[in-house]
């Protein structure tokens, strides 16, 4: 794997080395978390000997959206899909990028001042980072959370907002504390919502659930892809508020996202899910989306960014 400091990033509308990409520490999107962000991957075929970059169209949308929510005018008026695109496409090629890779881009807040508000101009980065599993793939172990996930009224988390992460931040690091791999939020109603940066999914008797957006959720884009899936494997899907003594009985359970991808789970607070095995259901939709994220599957080649 690369070391992304070693590479070339995109700050402020040019390409320069990661060393000579700064920010003051009097900056505003430092100091106060006013950024929009989003995560997103390509991956490289190497029987094809190309690049994909997977649903980019998808993440500028939602990253458009979080700009419009925080008033970021710079990046409304003056990044057009086409221009994302490219941008991407040549952060990648200037890096010579022949792995998967994750890229994250941020919108923030680029100012020197002290107090926090979305009036100040704002700007745009990007960088590439190795990133493999970002949680085990084969079978996750998770602890429901004793941290409550970030109601809209006060945080959006369907917003990938830089300050929301302090909320992932506790509950991720509860969890690993105590020995798991990830932690489950609850929200404020007291219905499991998702794990600590990745939506959440349980196999009952055949039919995948999963939480509406209407319980305060991310608007995963990985989510928005299974639920695809689903619909055209012809595999019954039910979204509605989920009890947490619904996880203990689940058959089988996974976890979803940019950078988790399609993950089992396959303990939640020292119960077993199902057998303690990844399940059938979670293998193969898993099995789809490394094939469909490659180029591999013809259906599903407009979701797909070739570099």
């Amino acid at each position: 794997m690369f070391n992304h400091e070693d590479l070339i990033v995109y700050n402020r509308g040019e390409f320069l080395h990661f060393k000579d990409a700064h920010l003051s520490i009097a900056n505003t999107g430092f100091l106060y978390g006013l950024g929009i962000f989003s995560g997103i991957r390509a991956h490289y075929n190497e029987t094809q000997k190309k690049l994909y970059v997977f649903r980019p169209q998808a993440h500028f949308a939602r990253l458009r959206f979080g700009c419009k929510v925080f008033g970021f005018k710079n990046f409304l008026s003056g990044m057009s899909y086409e221009n994302f695109t490219s941008m991407l496409s040549e952060l990648m090629s200037r890096n010579k990028i022949r792995e998967d890779v994750y890229i994250r881009v941020s919108a923030y807040s680029d100012e020197n001042r002290i107090t926090p508000k979305f009036i100040y101009k704002d700007s745009l980065s990007a960088f590439l980072y190795p990133l493999g599993d970002y949680v085990p793939s084969s079978g996750m172990r998770c602890l429901v959370s004793s941290w409550t996930r970030v109601d809209d009224n006060a945080l959006p988390a369907r917003l990938k907002s830089h300050g929301s992460y302090v909320n992932t931040a506790f509950a991720k690091s509860e969890a690993l504390n105590n020995g798991y791999d990830e932690a489950l939020f609850l929200n404020s109603r007291g219905f499991v919502v998702e794990g600590s940066a990745e939506n959440l999914f349980i196999v009952c008797d055949g039919t995948l659930i999963t939480p509406p957006k209407s319980d305060n959720i991310l608007e995963g884009i990985t989510r928005d892809t299974v639920i695809q899936f689903a619909k055209d494997e012809g595999i019954p899907l039910v979204e509605r508020s989920i009890a947490r003594s619904e996880l203990y009985r689940a058959d089988e359970v996974f976890l979803t996202g940019t950078g988790a991808k399609v993950s089992p789970v396959t303990e939640i607070d020292k119960y077993p899910v199902g057998d303690g095995k990844v399940g059938p259901l979670s293998a193969r939709l898993q099995s789809l989306y490394q094939s469909v994220v490659r180029g591999e599957v013809q259906k599903y080649a407009s979701w797909l960014l070739e570099v």
